[in-house]
């Protein structure tokens, strides 16, 4: 997979957030106090734009879904389209990262910080979901991904998700992800696995605890291009239009720049005229 050229700009490294995530677990902390950008950006409350060169974002990101947001064999260093989105964002807009590091957390914990103003920014192929925008705001989408059933290589009973609808498999999910919605709405409950990562689900269909997992396409198809998932792909992929990713923004940090989604959609816009989104997509989603 190719690497884009990279500009000069301030590395971006990644802090294990395990005293964070703790906290959102358990519900603890103040919104008011977690939630603050540093810098001195000019606010367009004050009736101009706001310059985000001068805006410092808490950015956060889950680092466990390939090709959009994961780790290099370093197990230190985050790559994939997020990633270098949020660079050519960067370059287009010139806000910073605060202390140059994206956190990186599960999608549950994940969701939960952006609702409670814990991070200013989520990206990581999140869903803009009717039910995430009661809690946060979210850009113009840059990406749509249908969702898609796995199952194991020997396994040849089930062809489709049409399959999973009576109860009769067992079904591995992710919490947090389009496709646990999909799953509690319309798989019976009796027969779903829940898993905090996918990476969990993958294995339980491996090691035969679990019949199939359903995920998105996109992720599921790079793992198993690459070895890293040992299972196959059946049936079509479906509930297109419904997996819309965007980037997330705490109600906390639009309250405190009103004009920063406005921004952000006209640079992401720019982007894909420019064709630096479809290059991101041949880069590391095909």
């Amino acid at each position: 997979m190719k690497t884009l050229k990279r500009v000069k700009r301030r590395a971006i490294s990644v802090l294990m957030t395990g005293a964070l995530v703790a906290t959102m677990l358990t519900g603890c902390g103040s919104s008011s106090d977690a939630g603050s950008s540093s810098g001195a950006g000019s606010s367009s409350e004050a009736g101009g734009t706001t310059d985000l060169s001068k805006v410092e974002l808490t950015v956060g990101t889950s680092g466990t879904y390939a090709p959009f947001s994961y780790f290099k064999e370093d197990g230190k260093t985050l790559q994939g389209f997020d990633v270098e989105l949020l660079k050519a964002l960067q370059d287009k807009l010139g806000f910073k990262i605060k202390n140059d590091t994206i956190q990186d957390m599960d999608y549950g914990p994940l969701t939960t910080s952006l609702t409670q103003g814990q991070i200013d920014l989520g990206a990581a192929a999140l869903c803009a979901t009717d039910e995430r925008k009661e809690v946060m705001n979210f850009s113009d989408i840059y990406y749509d991904a249908g969702i898609i059933v796995a199952v194991g290589k020997d396994n040849n009973d089930i062809k489709s998700v049409d399959d999973l609808t009576d109860g009769k498999y067992k079904v591995a999910v992710q919490t947090g992800t389009i496709a646990y919605e999909y799953a509690t709405s319309k798989l019976p409950e009796k027969c779903l696995q829940s898993f905090d990562s996918q990476a969990l689900a993958y294995k339980a269909v491996e090691g035969g605890q679990a019949d199939a997992t359903i995920y998105d396409a996109p992720g599921t198809s790079y793992s198993i291009k690459t070895g890293e998932v040992k299972l196959k792909i059946v049936g079509d992929e479906f509930y297109n239009g419904q997996a819309p990713y965007a980037l997330a923004f705490s109600f906390d940090i639009c309250k405190k720049y009103p004009d920063i989604i406005e921004q952000f959609n006209k640079a992401i816009k720019e982007l894909q005229d420019d064709g630096t989104i479809d290059k991101l997509k041949k880069d590391w989603c095909e």
